[in-house]
Protein backbone atom coordinates (compact mmCIF):
# COMPACT_ATOMS: atom_id res chain seq x y z
CA UNK A 1 0.00 0.00 0.00
CA UNK A 2 1.38 3.46 -1.26
CA UNK A 3 1.32 6.41 1.45
CA UNK A 4 0.80 9.79 0.88
CA UNK A 5 2.04 12.73 3.33
CA UNK A 6 -0.12 15.77 2.81
CA UNK A 7 2.36 18.81 3.07
CA UNK A 8 2.53 20.53 6.87
CA UNK A 9 -0.47 22.96 7.20
CA UNK A 10 0.15 26.26 8.79
CA UNK A 11 -2.49 27.27 11.71
CA UNK A 12 -5.83 29.08 10.62
CA UNK A 13 -5.51 33.33 10.11
CA UNK A 14 -7.44 35.83 12.00
CA UNK A 15 -7.05 35.06 15.65
CA UNK A 16 -4.93 35.78 18.94
CA UNK A 17 -1.91 35.17 17.42
CA UNK A 18 -2.23 37.49 14.29
CA UNK A 19 -3.56 40.42 16.32
CA UNK A 20 -0.61 40.16 18.80
CA UNK A 21 2.46 40.46 18.96
CA UNK A 22 4.92 37.42 19.66
CA UNK A 23 8.33 37.39 21.58
CA UNK A 24 10.04 34.66 21.53
CA UNK A 25 11.77 33.99 24.70
CA UNK A 26 14.52 31.86 26.10
CA UNK A 27 13.31 32.58 29.96
CA UNK A 28 11.20 30.25 31.84
CA UNK A 29 7.38 31.83 32.52
CA UNK A 30 6.18 29.67 34.91
CA UNK A 31 6.43 32.94 37.86
CA UNK A 32 4.24 34.74 35.59
CA UNK A 33 4.88 38.27 34.52
CA UNK A 34 3.79 41.78 35.49
CA UNK A 35 3.46 44.16 32.80
CA UNK A 36 5.01 47.75 33.39
CA UNK A 37 3.52 49.93 30.65
CA UNK A 38 3.79 54.01 30.09
CA UNK A 39 0.83 54.14 27.65
CA UNK A 40 -1.27 54.38 30.55
CA UNK A 41 -1.82 56.52 33.79
CA UNK A 42 -2.78 60.13 35.14
CA UNK A 43 -3.00 63.06 32.96
CA UNK A 44 -4.66 66.70 33.07
CA UNK A 45 -5.33 69.78 32.35
CA UNK A 46 -4.25 72.98 34.04
CA UNK A 47 -5.74 76.43 34.08
CA UNK A 48 -3.65 78.80 31.67
CA UNK A 49 -4.46 81.40 34.14
CA UNK A 50 -2.34 81.31 37.28
CA UNK A 51 -4.87 83.14 39.23
CA UNK A 52 -7.38 81.06 38.20
CA UNK A 53 -9.22 78.56 40.95
CA UNK A 54 -7.46 74.91 41.05
CA UNK A 55 -10.21 72.59 38.88
CA UNK A 56 -11.93 69.76 40.92
CA UNK A 57 -10.98 67.28 41.25
CA UNK A 58 -7.64 68.14 41.19
CA UNK A 59 -5.35 69.12 38.23
CA UNK A 60 -3.55 66.14 38.87
CA UNK A 61 -5.52 63.81 37.55
CA UNK A 62 -6.98 60.60 38.80
CA UNK A 63 -4.78 58.25 40.64
CA UNK A 64 -6.09 55.47 39.59
CA UNK A 65 -5.25 52.37 37.62
CA UNK A 66 -2.75 50.58 40.38
CA UNK A 67 -5.34 47.57 40.59
CA UNK A 68 -3.18 47.46 36.91
CA UNK A 69 -0.05 48.08 37.76
CA UNK A 70 -0.25 45.37 40.49
CA UNK A 71 -1.31 43.02 38.42
CA UNK A 72 0.21 39.82 37.23
CA UNK A 73 -0.19 37.52 34.20
CA UNK A 74 0.56 33.78 34.34
CA UNK A 75 1.11 31.17 31.62
CA UNK A 76 0.54 27.59 30.95
CA UNK A 77 2.36 24.93 29.02
CA UNK A 78 0.77 24.11 25.38
CA UNK A 79 2.02 20.60 24.24
CA UNK A 80 0.54 17.54 21.74
CA UNK A 81 2.17 14.06 21.79
CA UNK A 82 2.27 11.81 18.77
CA UNK A 83 2.19 7.52 20.36
CA UNK A 84 3.66 5.40 17.86
CA UNK A 85 5.33 2.38 17.16
CA UNK A 86 8.86 2.01 18.46
CA UNK A 87 9.94 1.26 14.74
CA UNK A 88 8.69 4.32 13.50
CA UNK A 89 12.06 6.77 13.04
CA UNK A 90 12.09 9.14 15.87
CA UNK A 91 12.51 12.29 13.61
CA UNK A 92 9.38 11.04 11.91
CA UNK A 93 7.69 10.84 14.75
CA UNK A 94 8.87 14.12 16.73
CA UNK A 95 7.93 16.27 13.77
CA UNK A 96 4.49 15.17 14.33
CA UNK A 97 3.96 16.00 18.09
CA UNK A 98 5.57 19.12 17.00
CA UNK A 99 3.59 19.55 13.95
CA UNK A 100 0.82 19.40 15.99
CA UNK A 101 1.90 21.43 18.98
CA UNK A 102 2.21 24.21 15.73
CA UNK A 103 -1.64 23.87 14.99
CA UNK A 104 -3.19 23.52 18.07
CA UNK A 105 -1.14 26.18 20.59
CA UNK A 106 -2.72 29.39 19.48
CA UNK A 107 -6.28 27.45 19.93
CA UNK A 108 -5.41 26.44 23.18
CA UNK A 109 -4.38 29.68 24.26
CA UNK A 110 -7.08 31.45 23.25
CA UNK A 111 -9.48 28.78 25.11
CA UNK A 112 -7.34 29.22 28.15
CA UNK A 113 -7.76 33.00 27.71
CA UNK A 114 -11.68 33.39 27.62
CA UNK A 115 -12.25 32.78 31.45
CA UNK A 116 -9.58 35.34 32.10
CA UNK A 117 -10.42 38.09 29.85
CA UNK A 118 -13.96 38.05 31.42
CA UNK A 119 -12.99 38.01 34.68
CA UNK A 120 -10.85 41.36 34.34
CA UNK A 121 -13.59 42.88 32.17
CA UNK A 122 -16.18 42.69 34.78
CA UNK A 123 -20.00 42.52 34.01
CA UNK A 124 -20.58 43.54 30.32
CA UNK A 125 -22.87 46.61 29.07
CA UNK A 126 -25.45 45.15 27.35
CA UNK A 127 -25.98 46.83 23.44
CA UNK A 128 -27.62 46.04 20.76
CA UNK A 129 -26.66 45.13 17.42
CA UNK A 130 -23.21 45.14 16.62
CA UNK A 131 -23.06 48.51 15.05
CA UNK A 132 -23.90 49.88 18.38
CA UNK A 133 -21.44 47.05 20.19
CA UNK A 134 -19.01 48.07 18.28
CA UNK A 135 -18.98 51.85 18.54
CA UNK A 136 -19.65 51.44 22.44
CA UNK A 137 -16.41 49.62 22.58
CA UNK A 138 -14.25 51.98 20.69
CA UNK A 139 -15.62 54.83 22.89
CA UNK A 140 -14.45 53.20 25.80
CA UNK A 141 -11.23 53.12 25.52
CA UNK A 142 -10.70 56.24 22.96
CA UNK A 143 -9.56 58.17 26.26
CA UNK A 144 -6.37 56.33 26.23
CA UNK A 145 -5.23 57.35 22.78
CA UNK A 146 -3.98 54.49 21.24
CA UNK A 147 -5.39 51.22 20.15
CA UNK A 148 -5.88 47.66 20.97
CA UNK A 149 -7.42 43.92 20.62
CA UNK A 150 -10.98 43.84 19.97
CA UNK A 151 -11.60 39.53 21.24
CA UNK A 152 -14.48 37.98 19.51
CA UNK A 153 -16.09 34.34 18.71
CA UNK A 154 -15.72 33.46 14.87
CA UNK A 155 -18.81 33.00 14.46
CA UNK A 156 -19.03 36.94 14.40
CA UNK A 157 -16.52 37.40 11.70
CA UNK A 158 -19.09 36.95 9.23
CA UNK A 159 -21.68 39.24 10.21
CA UNK A 160 -19.29 41.97 11.32
CA UNK A 161 -17.97 41.41 7.96
CA UNK A 162 -21.20 42.27 6.24
CA UNK A 163 -21.27 45.24 8.65
CA UNK A 164 -18.64 46.50 7.32
CA UNK A 165 -17.31 46.76 10.74
CA UNK A 166 -14.03 44.64 10.12
CA UNK A 167 -11.27 45.60 7.44
CA UNK A 168 -8.04 44.74 6.14
CA UNK A 169 -5.39 46.75 7.19
CA UNK A 170 -1.71 45.02 6.09
CA UNK A 171 -1.58 42.00 7.73
CA UNK A 172 -4.35 42.99 10.23
CA UNK A 173 -8.01 42.95 10.64
CA UNK A 174 -9.05 46.02 12.19
CA UNK A 175 -12.27 47.88 13.52
CA UNK A 176 -13.28 50.97 11.90
CA UNK A 177 -10.90 53.05 13.91
CA UNK A 178 -8.19 50.62 13.86
CA UNK A 179 -8.12 48.62 16.97
CA UNK A 180 -7.42 44.77 15.53
CA UNK A 181 -9.90 41.90 15.55
CA UNK A 182 -8.48 38.39 17.34
CA UNK A 183 -11.65 35.73 15.74
CA UNK A 184 -9.83 33.02 17.58
CA UNK A 185 -11.27 29.64 17.63
CA UNK A 186 -10.90 28.98 21.32
CA UNK A 187 -13.03 32.45 21.70
CA UNK A 188 -16.12 30.15 20.81
CA UNK A 189 -17.59 30.15 25.15
CA UNK A 190 -17.05 34.31 24.54
CA UNK A 191 -20.40 33.61 22.64
CA UNK A 192 -22.22 37.14 21.71
CA UNK A 193 -19.50 39.15 23.89
CA UNK A 194 -16.48 41.50 22.66
CA UNK A 195 -13.58 42.37 24.61
CA UNK A 196 -11.57 45.05 23.93
CA UNK A 197 -8.26 45.31 25.63
CA UNK A 198 -4.90 47.15 25.08
CA UNK A 199 -2.19 45.87 22.95
CA UNK A 200 -1.80 42.00 23.23
CA UNK A 201 1.80 40.38 23.55
CA UNK A 202 1.69 36.67 23.59
CA UNK A 203 5.07 34.97 25.46
CA UNK A 204 6.72 32.27 23.76
CA UNK A 205 9.36 29.72 25.87
CA UNK A 206 11.19 27.40 23.28
CA UNK A 207 9.45 23.84 22.01
CA UNK A 208 11.00 21.56 24.06
CA UNK A 209 10.83 17.79 22.72
CA UNK A 210 10.82 14.79 24.82
CA UNK A 211 10.15 10.78 24.33
CA UNK A 212 9.93 7.94 26.28
CA UNK A 213 9.55 4.45 24.98
CA UNK A 214 6.27 1.60 26.28
CA UNK A 215 8.68 -1.19 26.08
CA UNK A 216 5.34 -3.64 27.15
CA UNK A 217 3.35 -2.13 23.82
CA UNK A 218 6.50 -1.70 21.67
CA UNK A 219 5.53 1.88 21.46
CA UNK A 220 7.13 5.25 22.31
CA UNK A 221 5.53 8.46 23.24
CA UNK A 222 6.71 11.93 21.34
CA UNK A 223 5.38 14.74 23.00
CA UNK A 224 6.18 18.81 21.64
CA UNK A 225 5.63 21.42 24.49
CA UNK A 226 5.85 24.86 25.30
CA UNK A 227 5.46 27.70 28.26
CA UNK A 228 3.13 30.26 26.69
CA UNK A 229 2.11 33.40 28.72
CA UNK A 230 -0.03 36.81 27.26
CA UNK A 231 -0.71 40.01 28.42
CA UNK A 232 -1.53 43.67 27.90
CA UNK A 233 -1.88 46.91 28.48
CA UNK A 234 -3.98 49.23 30.29
CA UNK A 235 -7.77 48.40 29.74
CA UNK A 236 -10.23 45.51 29.59
CA UNK A 237 -13.56 46.67 28.80
CA UNK A 238 -16.63 44.09 27.47
CA UNK A 239 -20.35 44.66 25.61
CA UNK A 240 -22.45 41.35 25.03
CA UNK A 241 -24.98 42.22 21.76
CA UNK A 242 -28.40 41.75 21.95
CA UNK A 243 -30.80 41.41 19.38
Amino acid sequence: MEVYRPPLANPAPGGLYGAATILENNTRLQFGMKVETANCGPSWVWPIDCDATPPDPSPKGEEGRTDWDEHTFTGDVFGAHDNCSALVPPAEAAQRAEQLQRLHESVHVEDKLVPRLLAMAGSPTDVTGLVAAVGALEEAVAEFGFTGVIHAAPHLAAPLYNAQLVRVSGSYLVSPLGHRWAFGAGYADLNETLVATGPVVVHRGPVIPSSGPDYTHNQRLDVAEREVLVTWECWTTAVTIGA
